[in-house]
């Protein structure tokens, strides 16, 4: 047991039930960083857009995408258990190729860098009127994430995330208390339908993009040697405690916005209206606080997974915060700061539309590929009973299809941008 896993896990037992800070931390931390990642500025925006512009009858895609999320951090969790990265078994199933599609697909996962650190830059910018530049901020938020990678001990990021998570989005759950809110539509809302409209169909994919979010996969299927658990159970806890709190957080901000926010673009302080109008102004500044500390820990935290993958599709035996792992990291978050740049300059992409459309691109690319991975590692590596894989594949059956009929649209809401 590694020198940090022990600290850990005596901290943990030298209370009774185990129930210290540090110990729930031990215990869903790795759920909390999971949410962390979906909560960066992606989430908050397509949420708050969704429900500004299409009310309630989006709320459908929350269940399903939990459902959905539980199938694939089940097949995940089989696979840390039996120390079986998913990028290892990626080129191991892929002969010619295996490490160019792992590189490829965890050089898209930085996509959602390029935005949130797009959107953090924004916010700070924001926050601070005498820099006024966007530019400026960016870099200081790369920064930013470039410290936390040099935090090297798991814990101490995963404490990091959780304060800034919690912070961020546990005031829309008060805001449903002073609202008038129409249940009865909230109800109706739940259940599932589909519409041609482009804009509805490139929402829909973004939404699953956001929140069935595939990185977290890669890390999950990783990380035994950091977290040394042997019991799938131990997972499966972790897994329903981060993903239950991410989509009912993800409910209130999409409740809140379809009641008290107007249909049309979002903008950078859109979300934060409903608590400046309720709370004062004083709350608008605390909301774009939390979004730029939401955006750089979900920005890193995400690029957590090609941490893994990259060294992975060399041949490497990573871990989490070792030097292959934060050269990694450090590098992404340069890329994608770099990337940002240029793209608000150049076209016509904001902030807040990179944040919108880079997980919609994610959701109808990256997660159909990762998720047909994950069945064939499961399948590989265990003998999976017949219902399991038909829930494997009726979720996987999903998604691609969920991908087909979306990506013209948001091939069109692209072009219409640009």
């Amino acid at each position: 047991m590694s020198e940090q896993s022990a600290s850990t896990s005596t901290l943990v037992e030298a209370v009774p039930g185990g129930e210290t800070i540090h110990g729930a931390l031990y215990r869903y931390g790795l759920g909390v960083l999971f949410a962390a990642n979906v909560f960066g500025s992606g989430s908050v925006y397509i949420l708050a857009d969704a429900g500004a512009n299409f009310a309630f009858t989006l709320l459908w895609v929350l269940p399903l995408a939990f459902l959905i999320d539980i199938a694939l951090h089940d097949m995940s969790a089989r696979l840390a258990v039996a120390n079986e990265p998913l990028a290892d078994y990626i080129v191991d199933a892929l002969p010619i190729g295996g490490p160019t599609v792992v590189v490829g697909i965890s050089l898209m996962s930085a996509l959602w860098a390029v935005s949130n650190y797009a959107v953090a830059g924004a916010a700070l910018a924001w926050l601070m009127p005498g820099l006024d530049n966007v530019v400026v901020g960016i870099v200081l938020a790369a920064g930013a994430g470039i410290a936390i990678v040099q935090l090297k001990v798991y814990d101490r990021v995963e404490a990091a995330i959780a304060t800034a998570v919690f912070a961020v989005f546990g005031s829309y759950g008060l805001l449903l208390i002073g609202l008038d809110v129409p249940w009865q539509s909230v109800a109706a809302g739940l259940q599932p339908m589909l519409a041609s409209d482009i804009g509805y169909l490139t929402t829909v994919i973004a939404l699953l993009g956001t929140t069935v979010y595939w990185p977290n996969f890669f890390i999950q299927s990783s990380i035994q040697p950091t977290k040394e658990w042997t019991n799938i159970w131990r997972y499966r806890q972790d897994n329903a405690v981060g993903i239950a709190t991410t989509l009912l957080i993800g409910s209130f901000v999409m409740i809140v916005s379809a009641i008290t926010l107007t249909e049309g673009e979002m903008t950078l302080t859109g979300p934060g209206v409903p608590l400046a109008d309720i709370l004062g102004q004083s709350a608008l500044v605390v909301f774009m606080l939390a979004v730029f500390l939401a955006s750089i820990t979900s920005a890193t935290g995400t690029l957590f997974g090609a941490g893994f993958m990259i060294p992975q599709s060399l041949g490497k035996d990573t871990v989490f915060g070792d030097t292959a792992f934060r050269r990694t990291v450090i590098g992404l978050i340069v890329l994608s700061a770099v990337t940002a740049l240029p793209m608000l300059i150049y076209t016509g992409f904001g902030p807040v539309q990179m944040a919108i459309i880079m997980p919609a691109v994610n959701g109808a690319i990256g997660l159909p590929i990762t998720v047909f991975a994950l069945i064939g590692a499961v399948n590989t590596y265990y003998d999976i009973e017949w219902y399991e894989n038909a829930a494997f594949l009726a979720a996987g059956l999903v998604l691609l299809i969920g991908s087909l009929t979306t990506i013209q649209s948001l091939y069109e809401t692209i072009i219409g941008i640009l």
